[in-house]
């Protein structure tokens, strides 16, 4: 605290000369290293205040104390462009998932780089080295034994030729009576639910 208090006291002059950042930013033996990753934000949609309060600011707020305590620090981020939310977007807006992807994370990088986020990266989940380093330790997991296989039961409709994710399924929870429950969770009793199982 005495240290902290006296660096205070003497202002920014006696603060070291600040570290240039160096491109890629790579581990460096000897000195401390700093990984600082937040939630990927899903791509089907605007960010609001709400999205970057939650996601990014604080891990942004500690990149840069990091970076002013000269330590080798490499913040990255992305759009996470998987999963059933991007396909319902997408639906709903008429475009491909990839369509959707591409625009939203155009979208999603303009609105942090507008508040100044200060990623050293800001990828996609969808690009082939994510999915190669993904798939590397899907496959060792499996090689270890540490995953496990399961049957589920899905629905299926026919009009459209499409198994329904759990998101497109709705109805009364087998456990509250919640009318509105969805095939993954009820948002009233917080319930885990199989799609199969809502009335």
């Amino acid at each position: 605290i005495a240290a902290a208090v006296d660096i205070w006291a003497r202002g920014p002059a006696a603060l070291p000369p600040p570290r240039q950042p160096r491109t890629p930013v790579l581990p460096v033996e000897g000195e401390r290293n700093v990984l600082i990753t937040s939630a990927l934000p899903y791509v089907n949609n605007v960010p609001h205040l709400g999205n970057i309060i939650g996601c990014v600011l604080s891990a942004d707020t500690f990149a840069r104390y990091c970076r002013l305590r000269n330590w080798n620090t490499l913040f990255v981020c992305g759009t996470d462009e998987y999963g059933t939310a991007t396909e319902t977007r997408a639906l709903e807006e008429g475009l491909s998932p990839q369509e959707l992807c591409d625009r939203y994370h155009a979208v999603h990088a303009d609105v942090y780089a507008w508040f100044r986020i200060s990623f050293d990266h800001f990828g996609r989940t969808t690009t082939p080295q994510q999915t190669r380093i993904a798939q590397d330790i899907f496959q060792r997991l499996l090689a270890r034994g540490f995953l496990l296989q399961d049957t589920l039961e899905q629905l299926r409709c026919e009009s459209c030729g499409r198994y329904l994710a759990d998101r497109f399924v709705e109805g009364t929870c087998p456990f509250c009576g919640y009318a509105e429950a969805r095939g993954d969770q009820c948002d009233k009793c917080g319930k885990l639910i199989n799609a199969v199982e809502l009335k």
